[in-house]
């Protein structure tokens, strides 16, 4: 069985468009998407109602969190913020409803699936070995599928020692014989100096997982945050991969 592996989308349909055109062919059953439909973006209920024309796990992110009233916004920048009020003023009563009952986290066929971390699965980052060898020790499951991060990486724990790798497309990546951290990046914002969508299949036979990049008319997904009101910094660094 295979499933399509996806990560804060933050409302950019055009990339989320790509990426299930692409993904199509790749025999996946459902999708396990981990967290952040909502911020930054124009069209969250557009990408959540192609989401939900399939099987699919949703783990809400801490932007999910903030707009159904579940987390407060201190720990959000000023960016983050004000986009976020942008966004509440056209995200759907149905979608906030259902952001409202969505579980943190969940554990699906024996794999761990968070927004952030085992430690903080809404908003504690992994963003070095040190992070990933504390959530190593936390989490007792010999995958964990996480994002929050917009990088596209994995963190495999060999004997005492983390390793640490970017994602690179069409890299296929083992857990048969270690634990394994695994970010499948961003599909609407990413920030490893990729502007491409990034996502993932995870094929549990197997037990291994593939590294995507879709590039995407981001132009069109600028023209309309430009319209919505976002900021020229969160339009710009689309464009960008930053």
């Amino acid at each position: 069985m295979k499933i399509l592996v996806l990560s804060d989308i933050h409302g950019n349909l055009e990339a989320l468009q790509a990426v299930l055109k692409e993904a199509k062919d790749l025999d996946w059953k459902e999708i396990w998407f981990l967290g952040d439909l909502c911020g930054y973006g124009p069209q969250p209920d557009a990408c959540f109602d192609l989401l939900m024309q399939h099987t699919i796990t949703f783990i809400p992110g801490n932007h999910d969190l903030y707009i159904c009233g579940r987390m407060k916004g201190d720990h959000f920048s000023n960016e983050s913020r004000k986009a976020l009020i942008i966004s509440r003023s056209f995200i759907s009563d149905k979608l906030v409803k259902l952001l409202k009952e969505l579980p943190a986290y969940q554990i699906k066929k024996g794999i761990e699936l968070v927004h952030a971390s085992p430690e903080g699965p809404s908003k504690i980052y992994i963003l070095n070995e040190m992070d990933a060898l504390k959530n190593f020790r936390i989490s007792r499951k010999k995958c964990v599928l996480f994002g929050h991060t917009h990088i596209q990486e994995y963190y495999r724990l060999e004997k005492s020692n983390v390793i640490s790798c970017r994602g690179e497309t069409g890299q296929k990546i083992s857990f048969k014989k270690s634990k394994i951290l695994i970010n499948p990046g961003s599909v609407g914002q990413p920030r490893d100096g990729d502007p491409r969508a990034a996502w993932g299949i995870l094929d549990l036979k197997h037990k291994e997982f593939t590294f995507y990049r879709t590039p995407y008319e981001y132009e069109v997904t600028q023209e309309k945050m430009k319209k919505a009101g976002f900021s020229d910094f969160l339009i710009d660094r689309i464009a960008k991969g930053v």
